[in-house]
């Protein structure tokens, strides 16, 4: 049951954290308000690496959770 929690996070924070990056710029702005509201001031980089984390524990918990059926 965990591991479906945890899955279903890890899809919602993947899916939401690829539609507020911006590529075209170095922090995480996507939208206007966007900065104020999470506080985050971050580059790129670190966005597209918490992305592939994300989308590595999304794979993981899926292979675990077919495991444990």
């Amino acid at each position: 049951m965990i591991i479906k929690l945890m899955w279903y996070c890890s899809s919602l924070l993947s899916v939401i954290f690829i539609l507020l990056s911006n590529p075209k710029s170095n922090t995480l702005s996507a939208f206007s308000f966007q900065s104020k509201i999470l506080s985050l001031g971050s580059s790129q980089m670190f966005m597209q690496r918490f992305i592939s984390f994300l989308v590595l524990m999304f794979f993981i918990l899926t292979c675990l959770s077919l495991l444990f059926i």
